[in-house]
């Protein structure tokens, strides 16, 4: 009730921040964050045309609290494109440790590509400090992840949105922060295409909701014009490849253009783009 009051109705400044200020800062949280607890993203991994996918998982609870004992432990969940958990793997995580995990040791490639999450068990000598139980702090963990094409170099991309709540010291989720899709977003990348460049573009989605999602890509030649566009659906957890490859990128012919991508369901879920190269490299960036 208080924390409508300050939020939404016509009150002087001052007295809403007096209003906020004798609010509770976990009843100021979503309801899933008002316990002490971490938040994990969600990531794409792919093992078609010759890619492995890469996690190296850090212990990064040891950067943040280099005095204390962090070894802990951790979980990683595999799920294929449709979001349907395929497999799942325990490890330990040493104090200043990291684990590497090749997602092709863990799957087959006749998956092709799906999306997959881990979570590291927040310490006990940090679980047991009194910042931490008061809710002070909330941990969140937005790794990187490495795509790899035979001898080319890595390409890393970085986590970019949150998705599974975990409370307290709990290895299991039962909360997503973002449940429901917000309302469809429109997405441009910063950078122009051209023509020759690359073989074919790749722009992988994921649906971090609970709801089924609809996702479009469209190639547009420099002033507007769109040349191609193509719908695809994205269960939850799941994730997509919507590609232009060589044939659509002709279109262009001597111009540049963009592309555009239009049904995210979350604020900050920015999608990634590979590019493939005749030379058989491949990049990867988020915008």
């Amino acid at each position: 009730m208080i924390k409508t009051l300050y939020r939404h109705l016509p009150l002087p400044k001052d007295f809403k921040q007096w209003l906020k200020s004798k609010v509770p800062l976990s009843w100021q949280r979503q309801s899933c964050l008002r316990k002490f607890g971490s938040i994990n993203e969600l990531y794409f991994w792919r093992l078609d045309h010759d890619i492995d996918t890469v996690a190296p998982i850090q212990n990064y609870f040891s950067s943040l609290f280099p005095e204390l004992d962090t070894a802990t432990c951790g979980q990683i969940w595999v799920f294929d494109r449709n979001g349907t958990e395929i497999k799942t793997l325990n490890f330990e995580l040493p104090n200043r440790g990291v684990r590497q995990i090749r997602l092709s040791d863990l799957v087959s490639r006749e998956y092709h590509y799906g999306t997959f999450m881990w979570h590291i068990r927040i310490p006990d000598s940090i679980a047991n400090l009194e910042v931490v139980r008061n809710n002070l702090i909330y941990f969140t963990d937005r790794g990187y992840i490495c795509y790899e094409k035979g001898h080319s170099q890595p390409a890393f991309v970085h986590g970019v949105d949150l998705y599974a709540v975990f409370q307290e010291q709990s290895m299991l989720s039962k909360e997503l922060l973002n449940e429901r899709p917000e309302k469809k977003r429109n997405w441009t990348p910063e950078f122009p295409i051209q023509a020759g460049m690359q073989s074919d573009i790749d722009v992988m989605i994921m649906n971090r909701t609970k709801s089924v999602c609809e996702c479009s890509i469209m190639l547009y030649s420099n002033g507007g014009k769109k040349l191609f566009e193509l719908t695809q659906t994205i269960r939850p957890r799941g994730g997509e490849i919507l590609r232009l490859n060589s044939k659509v990128l002709q279109q262009l012919e001597n111009c540049s253009g963009y592309l555009k991508v239009s049904g995210l369901p979350t604020q900050w879920g920015r999608p990634a783009i590979m590019r493939h190269f005749g030379c058989g490299a491949i990049s990867a960036m988020h915008c």
